[in-house]
């Protein structure tokens, strides 16, 4: 087991792990800020939000 695991439960990261995992993300993805969300993209958002809005799961 890691220093990144120690005193976590099973399946927990550690704060330091979080933290290096977060600041690689935004490396990557900063390229995509400011990117329009593709169209496909949005009809799937689009027909998950009425699917939640039929089952009373209202965001």
């Amino acid at each position: 087991m890691t220093d990144d695991r120690r005193d976590f439960g099973k399946g927990q990261l550690g704060r330091a792990a979080q933290v290096r995992i977060g600041r690689r993300l935004r490396q990557v993805y900063r390229s995509f800020i400011g990117e329009p969300i593709p169209d496909d993209c949005v009809d799937l958002l689009l027909a998950l939000r009425r699917k939640e809005r039929e089952h009373g799961r209202s965001p």
